[in-house]
């Protein structure tokens, strides 16, 4: 695998571990982000992991299995709420990665934005509590709400760019029809032989110059030149005979 192949692998499952703290510290998670079949297999690797790694989960081994059923348990009641409410009629996105707990807290401008507090505070606020529970409680829960910290950040930074993205794209697109609209009527007077600066197309390279713009004032003269009468007015005794 490539460098890249490997990012995108890493973006992709992501979402997985995020997915086992997302449900205890997020409400109103989407529909389709909590699928069945991946809550199972997550919990199922929970349960495994204590039996598997008996020294690992110590010294208090137990609460990793009741970590899964909890995923389970909290996953499905999240699934069936939103279900309700899509039969409901409510607008809400199935790929929602819901909303923060921390939302609640009297936070600065700052975290509200941009999507701070699903990027930096939660990542931020599980890997705390994923150490504080390694140290004390059990080693191999903490370890697992560690990674899942780490993943959650992945998950929100990528979400977050590929939001930006479309949003981007669609600002563009807009610019790039209102460039496209000037263009037109850059060709319908009498032009200065410079060509424009990218300042004046918003930063799009036209590619218009002189020479093109003189081939299109000569398409649109012969475009514009009547057709030649070649058939002579129909008189009366013309349609008599």
């Amino acid at each position: 695998m490539t460098w890249m192949e490997k990012i995108n692998f890493v973006r992709a499952f992501s979402r997985f571990p995020a997915i086992t703290v997302m449900v205890f510290i997020r409400r109103k998670i989407g529909f389709r982000m909590m699928n069945p079949t991946w809550l199972i297999i997550l919990a199922i690797i929970m349960l495994l992991t204590p039996v598997i790694f008996k020294a690992a989960a110590a010294p208090f081994g137990f609460l990793m299995v009741i970590y899964a059923l909890a995923l389970l348990g909290l996953g499905f009641f999240q699934r069936w709420q939103r279900w309700q409410e899509l039969c409901n009629g409510e607008r809400w996105h199935t790929y929602s990665p819901g909303i923060s707990y921390l939302e609640a807290l009297p936070l600065p401008p700052f975290f509200r934005s941009h999507g701070r507090v699903g990027r930096f505070l939660d990542p931020a606020a599980v890997a705390i509590v994923a150490l504080l529970v390694g140290i004390i409680l059990s080693h191999g829960l903490g370890l697992w709400l560690l990674l899942s910290a780490f993943f959650l950040y992945v998950h929100e930074q990528d979400a977050y760019q590929a939001q930006l993205n479309r949003d981007l794209d669609t600002l563009d697109g807009l610019v790039a029809a209102e460039v496209q609209a000037e263009t037109v009527k850059h060709f319908e007077g009498k032009q200065p032989e410079e060509q424009r600066s990218i300042e004046e197309t918003a930063g799009i390279p036209t590619g218009l110059a002189p020479d093109i713009h003189r081939q299109v004032e000569l398409r649109r003269a012969k475009q514009r030149k009547p057709a030649p009468d070649n058939l002579a007015p129909e008189t009366p005794e013309g349609r008599a005979s």
